[in-house]
């Protein structure tokens, strides 16, 4: 028989902590742009929002209004906020009543 080791639990694979994301990126100095986006969705038309002028927890708070103000799904992700369903314009009606600035960026 040899010397040498077979197991040993002082050392061995070890997982690496992961960073949690912050939940979204500083906000910019720009208005808020808003898109249409199917890619990747089955199909289904999702209004992203990003490029946000304002903090996430602020961005938390304009999402849950918008959901319950249009009776749709929605999510935080990476820094935009996405809607289900097509609802720019009453993404740009919500944005200034609310004194905020939006813009349609693509198409």
């Amino acid at each position: 028989m040899t010397d040498e080791l077979v197991f040993s639990t002082t050392s061995g694979k070890q997982k690496k902590q992961k960073k949690k994301p912050s939940g979204g990126t500083k906000p910019t100095d720009g208005p808020t742009k808003m898109r249409l986006e199917s890619k990747g969705r089955g199909g289904k038309i999702v209004t992203v929002l990003f490029e946000l002028s304002f903090e996430a927890k602020e961005a938390k708070t304009h999402m849950k209004n918008m959901q319950a103000l249009f009776g749709c799904g929605a999510t935080l992700k990476n820094g935009t906020i996405e809607l289900r369903g097509d609802l720019c314009d009453k993404v740009h009606d919500y944005f200034a009543k609310n004194s905020l600035k939006v813009v349609r960026a693509g198409g």
